[in-house]
């Protein structure tokens, strides 16, 4: 795999900060606005299943707060500018078009989200094999063990391994998250049927 470029917070808070001062057409708001809240829509599926595995899943949105906002985005967006900047392929011609999308890392592939799209991942990564470098998707650490990890950035779901110390970052951000956003005695949205704080919230 080529050599990536993992970003540190100073410059990831310039791209931030450079992008919230950007003014697109409104016509391309509206596709992207659409494209997330279909995402959106994706991953709380995803989530939810995950969820009910008894894995960890963020279930809502990023927090108003700027600064825990941008904590957040930090590590999507350095994984997302690491990815492409190795040299994506695409693997359909959907994806220059403004859709949900899915990043992945290893190797570095674009597809959208539709089903018959999806499946030329798996035929990818079979034809091309598995082209990890040891080194973390999240901070480009190396790394002996790592552990699979997928977050959304606006449309694009991005998929990739993370070493120890970042599954364990982004897990605890998410999970806090979760817990302030959940009252104790809402229902678990992982579809059990007992309360949060019975379920899900015991952990988060």
């Amino acid at each position: 795999m080529p050599d990536r470029n993992f970003l540190a917070v100073g410059e990831l808070d310039r791209i931030i900060d450079h992008l919230a001062e950007q003014t697109l057409p409104v016509s391309t708001l509206d596709q992207v606005d659409a494209a997330t809240r279909d995402m959106g829509g994706m991953t709380f599926a995803m989530a939810a299943t995950a969820a009910a595995r008894g894995d960890n899943a963020l279930l809502g949105v990023l927090p108003e707060d700027l600064p825990r906002r941008k904590a957040m985005i930090r590590p999507r967006l350095r994984m997302m500018i690491a990815a492409l900047g190795a040299g994506v392929t695409s693997l359909c011609e959907h994806t220059q078009q403004i859709r949900p999308l899915l990043l992945s890392c290893d190797p570095p592939t674009l597809v959208c989200m539709q089903p018959a799209c999806i499946a030329k991942v798996d035929q990818n990564a079979q034809r091309q094999g598995f082209r990890w470098d040891n080194h973390c998707d999240g901070c480009g650490r190396p790394t002996e063990v790592v552990f699979p990890y997928m977050t959304t950035l606006g449309p694009l779901s991005i998929s990739g391994h993370l070493c120890k110390p970042c599954s364990t970052e982004m897990t605890s951000a998410a999970q806090q998250l979760v817990s302030e956003a959940m009252a104790r005695k809402d229902p678990c949205p992982c579809g059990s049927g007992r309360r949060f704080k019975r379920c899900h919230g015991r952990v988060a």
